[in-house]
């Protein structure tokens, strides 16, 4: 397939209903693309852009996913673009971080291969937890070339998805994000709650570097990496600026309660309170924001990322800092009454 930029886009998006998923799929149809959210039988659609052609086809059956993609592009055209965004990032059952990060990508790369499709580019949207947390001695920002030490299943199973997409001839690059924020987003949420009832936590005697990048400057470094000749890389995205948890957590207090009690949790007490969380989960068959990935993640101190590959390849400016992705996603949770 040859690149015309004027032509009308045909774009599929996996996991379109989840938290980045849901504004992959709003740029799509922002820019007057054909937009397909694939999705699986059990997935709420009903928040959907109406413009959306939505296909239930899962990633359980690859035959069925065969029939799918060749029905779409029977019936849409040619089929440019893939999303494939669609993971857990938590699970009751930690055996379900390989089963959805990798054996479903798999088998939906299997899919896509023996269609007989054709397509410009297939964008996998991974992790910087597949690369895993930088040295806390050098404090050397993560790079895309470093080599991968992940050190939490999910990680694992997202690197394990990157060597899938690595080892095929189809046109692919690969995003790996830091910490998403934003809009809709449910887990960095609870720290905002926290504070607003009035306790600011941060963990270990000693300051953690962090990165963040807000869900709207992820989409666009995304629709860059759809649309640009260039394939089969790997790039870091964040906002370009390294912060403190100290820091984030007084821009919290900022923002959402200045009287908030700031309070230092030691690791062995958020390990604690982590097992503590996951063992009592499961009985509801739910899983927990704190468990014990999520406390691997906090603990890891140097979570710097080198984004000077996506800022010279991809061309990606960054909107939005810290304090004004932070500002408006709290006026999205006042609006909502989420807070």
């Amino acid at each position: 397939m040859t690149w015309n930029m004027n032509k009308e886009k045909n774009i599929i998006i996996t996991g379109a209903t989840g938290f980045i998923g849901s504004f992959l799929t709003e740029m799509g149809v922002e820019k007057g693309w054909k937009v397909t959210a694939w999705v699986r039988e059990t997935s709420h659609t009903e928040n959907l852009p109406s413009e959306v052609n939505l296909v239930k086809a899962g990633f359980t059956d690859k035959q069925k996913m065969i029939e799918a993609l060749q029905s779409i592009e029977r019936q849409s055209g040619p089929i440019d673009y893939i999303i494939h965004n669609a993971g857990v990032t938590k699970t009751i059952n930690h055996k379900d971080f390989d089963r959805v990060n990798a054996e479903n990508t798999a088998r939906f790369f299997e899919a896509i291969h023996e269609s007989g499709i054709s397509i410009l580019k297939f964008v996998l949207m991974s992790s910087l937890a597949a690369l895993g947390p930088g040295n806390p001695k050098t404090l050397e920002p993560l790079h895309p070339d470093d080599i991968p030490k992940p050190d939490t299943l999910y990680g694992k199973s997202k690197l394990k998805a990157e060597k899938i997409i690595r080892q095929s001839s189809l046109p692919w690059n690969i995003m790996r994000p830091t910490g998403v924020y934003g809009p809709r987003e449910t887990d960095y949420y609870l720290m905002l709650r926290t504070v607003k009832k009035g306790l600011a936590p941060v963990t270990g005697c000693k300051p953690h570097f962090l990165s963040f990048v807000y869900v709207k400057d992820l989409v666009k470094a995304v629709f860059l990496a759809l649309e640009t000749p260039i394939s089969q890389q790997i790039f870091h995205v964040t906002d370009g600026n390294t912060y403190t948890d100290r820091e984030y957590r007084d821009l919290c207090c900022k923002m959402i309660n200045s009287k908030a009690l700031k309070v230092t949790v030691p690791h062995w007490g958020l390990k604690a309170v982590s097992f503590i969380s996951e063992i009592s989960a499961r009985p509801f068959k739910i899983s927990p924001t704190l468990n014990k990935d999520k406390y691997l993640t906090m603990r890891a101190i140097n979570w710097k990322s080198d984004i000077s590959k996506t800022i010279n390849m991809l061309h990606y400016s960054p909107e939005y800092n810290l304090h004004r992705g932070l500002e408006e996603s709290i006026q999205w949770y006042k609006n909502e009454g989420w807070l």
